[in-house]
């Protein structure tokens, strides 16, 4: 089954999509065996570099977040380092809850449309836009968000989940899961070449904060509930399985307090001494660890980075290996 929607079926849907895609099993047994998933290999830096955004005089937020997320890749070598012509691309943003994007909620729209453009001109030969959101019904998350207009406008084929696609896979070495289910979409090989993880900077009530390892949620299926009991390892265990090649971490605008959910702006910091800001690496341990930063936390403090480091994905230091600062 496809799972993306054209312009015009993405309009009509509505709950049919509760009764239909959602009322199928939520794990499909498929008899052949696929190879999962591995890095791209790409020539991007090895380092981190943060974006400082201002919107200055003829530039709208629109504009200024192009113009960070162009000046963001280009210092760790160009998307082009990453993305070869022809490439399978899928963009994994937080398009969790139905909240416009002044509230944080979910990632910037714009970010989403930049990096979208940059795939297609790079060659990528079809751009994907997906998450498994927290409601049954994925079309008012996708919309109050302005993500699916957004992704549709700059060449993007928007994605509702299909859980007849979601298969158990072993995790390795895995601490506290042995194995979960994960949607084919993001994880095996004929699916996707380019694996591009754009979370939102926001609070969160059980694992302190979430940013771009917990995003890791929206890749996967089974009863999410369950993994907030013991959070952190599992986090990481998810991880081990998700060969994500490039994280964009948005704090543009950061939600201080009442995450996930959010819906108070007095709780969204959009402030230039304390978000505008994007934050890139091919390193998404090195992403939190400096996101930790924004809420006055190192990335020690915060169990799932951790744990994250602990299991050999990333390394927690991230001025090592190079760290760049940019103001626009």
């Amino acid at each position: 089954m496809n799972d993306c929607v054209s312009r015009r079926t993405f309009l009509k849907t509505a709950v049919g999509v509760g009764a239909g895609l959602y009322g199928l099993s939520y794990l499909s047994s498929l008899p052949r065996e696929h190879p999962l998933k591995r890095f791209k290999e790409g020539a991007l830096k090895k380092g981190i570099v943060v974006v400082h955004g201002s919107e200055k005089e003829g530039m709208d937020e629109e504009k200024t977040i192009k113009e960070m997320v162009k000046r963001a890749i280009t210092a760790l070598g160009g998307l082009e380092k990453l993305v070869s012509r022809g490439d399978r691309v899928v963009i994994k943003p937080n398009i969790s809850w139905n909240r416009s994007p002044e509230f944080a909620a979910n990632t910037n729209p714009f970010l989403v449309a930049s990096l979208v453009e940059m795939c297609l001109e790079a060659g990528a030969s079809r751009v994907r836009v997906i998450d498994h959101t927290c409601s049954s019904n994925p079309r008012p998350s996708y919309e109050i968000s302005g993500i699916a207009q957004a992704a549709r406008r700059a060449g993007a084929e928007v994605c509702f989940v299909d859980t007849s696609r979601f298969r158990e896979i072993p995790i390795p070495g895995g601490k506290a899961l042995s194995s979960w289910a994960f949607y084919e979409g993001f994880v095996l090989q004929d699916e996707v070449d380019v694996l591009i993880n754009v979370p939102i900077a926001k609070h969160h009530s059980t694992s302190r904060l979430t940013m771009a390892l917990k995003n890791t949620f929206g890749m996967v299926g089974w009863d999410r509930g369950s993994l907030h009991k013991d959070i952190h390892p599992k986090i990481a265990d998810l991880n081990r399985v998700v060969k994500v090649d490039l994280t964009v971490l948005d704090a543009y605008r950061v939600l201080k307090y009442h995450g996930p959910t959010g819906g108070r702006l007095e709780d969204v910091d959009n402030s230039p001494e304390g978000a505008r800001r994007l934050v890139v690496s091919t390193d998404p341990v090195k992403v939190d660890s400096y996101g930790a930063t924004l809420f006055g936390l190192r990335g020690e403090d915060v169990g799932f980075i951790r744990e994250a480091q602990e299991a050999g994905l990333g390394e927690i230091d991230y001025r090592l290996q190079g760290f760049e600062e940019i103001s626009i």
